[in-house]
């Protein structure tokens, strides 16, 4: 007769088997057994947990391995479960601090330091999250997650070519590692290396085609490099495998806009509108097109609405400030351009379109203020310095005027405009010899001499 240590281990092992073949109801019910037959064998509880994590189960799967540990405190791996739960539910200070305790039984668990790891990722602790990672291969060297891991929070601190070494250790260890050929792939993109981008993305959906925000990131490097046929099949399949996945609404309807295509970009548009009604870039994109199709009632419509769902949309308040100073609405055109800035101070547009309708309006000292806090936001922006010297001169000030103008030509060589402004101020302060200096650079720049 077999022993009752040894029946609640042939169940354990049955469960495990259940569980690799996905068949999680059977497992559950094998543990359940087990669990009968002898209260107090840990590793059934723990099991238990792991099967409630397959099926993504969290809240249950923390509580059986919180069991675990109530049987037995020693048992190391059920804290760095409890951790990696943790980290699927983004409680990642609680995370760290269950990794913690088990490395405090165990200091030689390399899926601790890895999960630990995660969790310092998921805080933005990057450099942290390194650490871990590199422990981590120390004990384990064979692990394809922690180099992926460690490819991607190289990848997050920007620094590519560290990430892709990593990642491409890990597809080394485990060739069918879609996710880490993803990340490959994002990196590349990010480095300009278009080629390499598109290939990764499609090893990547070779190996597992349900990554559907790999075809949408796919699309964006063939938009990137202006092959629009192959970007909208791209976002086209992400459609077709997940209808509501809004970005890929919205790219297609980009890559109509590209193409001068404003119809049926507004089309699109307003299908990712409709499929998530807070995607305030697609209500202003709607507004774009109408207002680049010459429908500036559509236009208004569009960007109202963007505001309606994000009251902080510097940009929609910025076209409509210019859409009513088209119309000549002045009093809604100022008040649109104060709510830009309200919404983003430093939105060096703004300030620069305000500039332009004060001087519209002749209120020139309202207009210097608004081009001097432009220069402010952004000091190299070159017709900030520009607008600023027109509206100097056209308040009296044509000493100050000259010195912005000849900002702005510091900041942009052949900067015809202002070369010609300069040549008539420098002619009415009687300065004739300078004058001629700047409408002769007015002139080998206007003819490319």
């Amino acid at each position: 007769m077999r022993s009752q240590a040894q029946t609640v281990e042939s169940l354990n092992e049955k469960a495990i088997d259940y569980i690799r073949q996905e068949n999680y109801e059977d497992a559950v019910s094998t543990l359940t057994q087990a669990i009968k037959a002898s209260p107090r064998y840990a590793e059934s509880y723990f099991n238990m947990g792991f099967a409630y994590y397959c099926m993504s189960r969290y809240d249950d799967a923390m509580q059986w391995y919180k069991k675990t540990i109530q049987i037995d405190s020693s048992y190391a791996d059920a804290y760095v479960n409890v951790g990696l739960v943790c980290n699927h539910k983004k409680q990642y200070d609680e995370s760290v601090e269950w990794c913690g305790r088990a490395l405090s039984i165990d200091s030689t668990l390399a899926n601790a330091y890895t999960n630990m790891g995660v969790a310092y990722g998921g805080l933005g602790r990057y450099d942290d999250a390194i650490k871990c990672y590199l422990k981590s291969l120390v004990l384990d060297s064979t692990s394809a997650i922690t180099y992926n891991n460690l490819g991607n929070a190289y990848n997050y601190l920007g620094q590519y070519n560290l990430g892709i070494s990593y990642l491409n250790r890990a597809v080394t260890i485990q060739p069918q590692y879609a996710s880490a050929y993803y990340s490959m792939g994002l990196a590349y993109s990010k480095l300009d290396m278009p080629d390499d981008a598109i290939r990764c993305y499609k090893k990547s959906v070779e190996l597992e085609p349900r990554l559907i925000t790999v075809y949408n990131d796919m699309g964006n490097v063939y938009a990137a490099i202006h092959e629009y046929d192959k970007a909208i099949e791209c976002f086209r399949t992400s459609v077709n495998k997940a209808p509501k996945y809004v970005d890929a609404y919205h790219n297609i309807g980009m890559i109509y806009y590209e193409r001068k295509k404003y119809d049926s970009a507004a089309v699109w548009f307003k299908r990712a509108t409709l499929i998530d009604p807070d995607h305030d870039q697609s209500y202003y994109a709607c507004g774009i097109a109408y207002y680049m199709k010459g429908d500036r009632k559509e236009a208004l419509n569009w960007y109202l609405k963007t505001v309606e769902h994000n009251p902080k949309h510097a940009l929609a308040y910025n076209s409509l400030g210019y859409v009513y100073q088209e119309q000549k609405d002045y009093t809604k055109s100022l008040d649109y351009y104060k709510k830009a800035i309200a919404a983003s101070p430093k939105y060096v547009d703004a300030y620069n379109n305000l500039g332009a309708l004060y001087i519209h309006l002749k209120k020139y000292s309202d207009a210097v203020e608004c081009y001097t806090t432009a220069v402010s936001a952004d000091p190299k922006r070159p017709e900030s310095y520009y607008n600023l010297g027109v509206a100097y001169y056209l308040s009296g000030d044509k000493l100050r005027a000259a010195a912005e103008l000849e900002k702005a030509i510091s900041l942009r060589g052949n900067y015809v405009d202002a070369f010609h402004n300069l040549s008539v101020i420098y002619d009415e302060l009687g300065q004739p010899a300078k004058a001629k200096i700047y409408r002769e650079k007015a002139e080998n720049a206007e003819f490319g001499r």
